[in-house]
């Protein structure tokens, strides 16, 4: 009786682990989609497909091949707490390099950001966005170090 009361709690766990993944990179992807949209809008470090040139925006464009399968294949029951660690991390280093690191051709949040709107309103929205990404970010690579963590103590291979 205890030991089918551990495992309940073990799959309510899971499925919380699965709900959580689900919807943070959900809101990442929503997020990032924004953010794309307004260095479209802002017309600063844009590129193809928005402007001729191929820049590292080009590049960042990947990160909806990378994120969108993921969604797909937890929604379908599939453990890959791991890929969602590995996508996130990449995806956080990457975000806090280009926009906190002072090297030749990143993006100040307030100088590049903030200050490209004319409104305070809409500076404060898209410095908002860049904040939601960075925290929905942060919070999937850590619910999904959690998530790894619980397969491998219940050494199962389903984190449903």
């Amino acid at each position: 009786m205890a030991a089918r009361a551990v495992g309940a709690v073990e799959a309510r766990e899971r499925k919380g682990y699965r709900r959580a993944l689900l919807g943070l990179a959900t809101a990442a992807t929503v997020f990032s989609l924004l953010h794309h949209a307004d260095h479209v809008i802002r017309g600063s470090h844009s590129g193809w497909p928005f402007e001729a040139g191929v820049t590292p925006f080009t590049f960042s464009l990947v990160i909806y091949a990378l994120v969108l399968p993921g969604i797909y294949l937890t929604a379908r029951g599939r453990s890959i707490a791991g890929y969602h660690l590995l996508v996130a991390a990449g995806g956080l280093a990457t975000l806090g390099f280009v926009h906190f690191v002072p090297v030749a051709g990143h993006e100040a949040p307030i100088a590049d950001i903030y200050a490209a709107y004319t409104s305070p309103a809409a500076g404060t929205i898209a410095l908002a966005v860049l904040t939601g990404l960075l925290t929905s970010v942060a919070l999937l690579a850590l619910v999904a170090l959690m998530a790894r963590r619980q397969t491998e103590r219940e050494g199962a291979g389903d984190v449903r």
